[in-house]
Formats: structure tokens, C-alpha cells, sequence
């Protein structure tokens, strides 16, 4: 059932919305309370202040509101069913918002760099503006027993070719020397990229 959550739909605002959480209110009887890690579809706008909820997830914060009023909580983390089969599914949900953070990414501009393609999911790869041999890459790291959340790798590395091709990087990465520059959570990407290489302006 979970993998009837999109990557991508409708932001409450009508434009393109991507998967993506956040902390919603929710009214129960007993007050206005309030619930963390929804996962909702927001276009991604700073002063945007409107999201989708998808339909499988509205049906599961019903549940979670009857939660909180047999118990007067007022705060709540999202979550799915704690079972074998669950966690299964939450491991598909997670790689679905992980898909739709990278698809937001696609063709987007920096001052100082440009998108050049993501790999769904799994990474972002960035060519640099000011030396077309520098490339950067974003990638999820699977292994995060020490860390919450989703981290990402920020890697840098050169390739002689301008015209990168993700069948060109594996084949490369093999025996080439790729650069770790640091970790991130999924929460700071926009913001690392943005110190790096300045505003993006629009997406090509």
C-alpha cells in the first residue's frame, strides 16, 4: 500500500508538489494539537504555507489522532504501524520522499554550479560554472546506524570530460579519487549547496 504514495503531486497551492515532511495541527477534542513528520506534498516555496496531504497518510493520521485522545497528547510523531510488514513498508516510504527530494533538483542552476542530472533517490550530481572539470556530488549514505535521519555524502572529484554521463562516473569512480567533503542531513542539504555555490535562480 505504500507504494501508492507518489513521489510527486500537488501542492496545496496547485503547483507541482514534491513528498516532503512537516510538523501539521491537527484538532482534537480535548485541544489543538499538534503532529511531526507528516509526510506532505509542498511545492517547495518559502512563502508557500499551503500541502497536500496524501490520501493513505490522512487515513493514518485519523488513527493517530484517536491515539492522542485516549491519552490527552497534544504531540505526536508521525508513524506508521510498528509490524514486520510495516517496516517493510516504511523502508518504500522513505525511498519514495528520498525520490522526490532528488527530483526537485533536476536542472536546477546555481551561480556558481548547475544540475546536471540526479539519479532517483540516490544522488545529485553537480558540474561546476566556473571549471567544467569540477564536479560535486550529493549522495544518500544507506548506512546510517550511527545517525537520525537521512544523511547525504557531499563529495567532490575531476573528470577530464565536460560531458559526464552517470555511466561515464561508475565506470571512473572505480579507480578515480572522488573527494568526501563532509556529511548532511537531508534537512541541510538546500542550505550547504546554497553556501557553496550561491542562489539558484531557475531550473534550466
Amino acid at each position: 500500500m505504500f507504494d501508492s504514495i507518489d513521489p510527486i503531486d500537488t501542492c496545496g497551492c496547485g503547483d507541482i508538489g514534491y513528498l516532503t515532511t512537516r510538523t501539521i495541527p491537527i484538532d482534537l477534542a480535548h485541544g489543538v494539537g499538534h503532529i511531526d513528520n507528516v509526510p506532505v506534498y509542498h511545492c517547495q516555496a518559502a512563502s508557500c504555507e499551503e500541502y497536500t496531504l496524501p490520501p493513505l497518510v490522512s487515513r493514518r493520521l485519523e488513527d493517530i489522532a484517536e491515539e492522542m485522545e485516549k491519552t490527552l497528547a497534544l504531540k505526536a510523531v508521525y508513524a506508521w504501524a510498528s509490524s514486520q510488514e510495516e517496516s517493510k513498508g516504511l523502508q518504500n516510504h522513505q525511498q519514495t520522499i528520498l525520490e522526490a527530494f532528488t527530483f526537485k533538483f533536476t536542472n536546477r542552476v546555481y551561480e556558481d554550479a548547475q544540475v546536471i542530472f540526479v539519479v532517483p533517490g540516490e544522488a545529485i550530481f553537480l558540474q561546476s560554472t566556473l571549471e567544467n572539470t569540477e564536479f560535486y556530488i550529493i549522495r544518500y549514505e544507506d548506512d546510517n546506524s550511527e545517525n537520525n535521519g537521512l544523511w547525504f555524502s557531499f563529495l567532490k572529484f575531476y573528470f577530464e570530460e565536460p560531458n559526464l554521463t552517470y555511466e561515464d562516473f561508475l565506470d571512473w569512480s572505480e579507480s578515480g579519487y572522488v573527494k568526501e567533503i563532509g556529511r548532511v542531513v537531508l534537512d541541510d542539504v538546500e542550505d550547504i549547496l546554497i553556501d557553496e555555490f550561491g542562489e539558484w535562480t531557475t531550473n534550466r
